[in-house]
């Protein structure tokens, strides 16, 4: 089937448009002329164009029905043609109309996933195209599901843990300052004219200040966001920021953590299916996002395919914890190498979801420890002019 992009007038001569998936310009047409539109102009939709693009959740979704219904017998051209049918109308329609397009031509599954990049990564396209080689399709789509459905599940463990404290602190900084934009300066008259202790004269010195910097403070909220923003929409800008977060320590070995996951994860994935392990190094390099730790790998990769052990490429580096070259070592004389691949990134996956619960649960008490004290700080600075009798009684 085709995408076809049309211009037409309803019933009461209102200039309309849209897109309607038909066999051929003649069906589409007649599909448009049993809907009581009076067409202007039809064309065909050129995918070029429209580069539809999927998101994560839906990507995991597409290979997990693909699967099922493969596994049901279905062949690969009614599989994607059912699933075509079923997300009409949404934003996957255009990709699935262009898949089942090109494979109804004859090109292959992996070459048509290959068109469209941004959706589906280098990982995803070459573990389809050596599934084709080998008759492992079916097998690498269930591989797939359980790789991304991996993915996911680590990503969610970095929302849930910095979601509340990220939220905490917000909440934080709204009730600092409305305490130091609206309660205090209501209250700064109240004691205007007398001597002051320090915790107070401290507290209405602050406030004082940020009311005479709120425009300041303002443009840099707005500065602050609109970079946000812009990492977020140029991937460049994005890549030189997570670098220079890569230069704190602390985050470098977490970060670390997390790639190596993916790494061995996706490395596993490949070897199971049959691909070479300098290419199963390569493609699941694609897929670790940490610049250091790509650069130990390629080095690792050109090392084997010269005959080196591969546990000893992984040993003397800061980032990669002692216990992986053991472990790579034991597989390497059992012949279990993605067996153990696979267990290094339970391992790490465990030993992750352990570190965000400890920072989820320590950071908590610790905000809501801050924002107590700056509340206290505040109220103990009002109450002490007011706990000095004499003060009042010369006014």
């Amino acid at each position: 089937m085709a995408l076809f992009q049309y211009e037409a007038l309803d019933s009461l001569g209102k200039k309309m448009g849209g897109m309607v998936d038909a066999e051929s310009l003649t069906e589409a047409k007649q599909k448009l002329y049993k809907q009581s539109v009076f067409l202007t102009a039809i064309k065909p939709l050129s995918m070029q164009r429209v580069k539809p693009l999927l998101k994560r959740a839906d990507v995991l979704n597409f290979t997990r029905e693909l699967f099922r219904l493969l596994k049901a017998g279905l062949p690969l051209y009614e599989s994607l043609l059912a699933m075509e049918e079923k997300y009409r109308g949404s934003s996957g329609q255009k990709l699935l109309l262009d898949l089942c397009e090109q494979v109804r031509a004859g090109r292959s599954f992996s070459s048509t996933l290959a068109c469209h990049a941004k959706t589906f990564d280098l990982l995803y396209v070459a573990m389809i195209g050596n599934a084709e080689k080998t008759g492992r399709l079916q097998e690498a789509l269930e591989e797939l599901s359980l790789l991304l459905s991996k993915r996911a599940q680590v990503l969610k463990q970095l929302i849930n843990a910095l979601l509340y404290p990220s939220l905490l602190f917000g909440f934080c900084l709204f009730v600092l300052g409305a305490l130091l934009f609206y309660v205090v300066p209501s209250l700064q008259e109240l004691f205007e004219g007398r001597d002051l202790h320090p915790f107070t004269n401290i507290v209405f010195s602050v406030s004082t200040f940020v009311r005479q910097a709120k425009f300041f403070i303002l443009g840099f909220f707005i500065l602050f966001l609109a970079g946000l923003s812009t990492l977020w929409t140029r991937p460049e800008w994005r890549q030189t920021a997570y670098q220079s977060i890569l230069r704190i320590p602390v985050l470098n070995k977490f970060f670390a953590k997390v790639a190596l996951i993916r790494f061995f994860r996706a490395a596993a994935t490949l070897l199971n299916g049959g691909v070479p392990i300098v290419v199963a190094f390569s493609e699941a390099r694609s897929t670790m996002g940490h610049p250091p730790l790509e650069k130990i790998i390629q080095k690792a990769e050109e090392s084997i395919s010269h005959g080196a052990p591969i546990f000893e490429q992984f040993s003397g580096h800061d980032l990669i914890p002692p216990l992986v070259p053991r472990m790579l070592g034991i597989a390497e004389k059992g012949g279990n190498l993605d067996g153990m691949m696979r267990q290094i990134a339970e391992i790490y996956e465990e030993d992750l979801e352990k570190s965000l619960t400890f920072f989820s649960t320590v950071a908590q008490p610790v905000l809501l420890l801050f924002l107590g004290v700056i509340v206290g700080f505040v109220l103990l600075s009002v109450l002490l002019p007011l706990t000095d009798v004499s003060s009042f009684a010369n006014s």
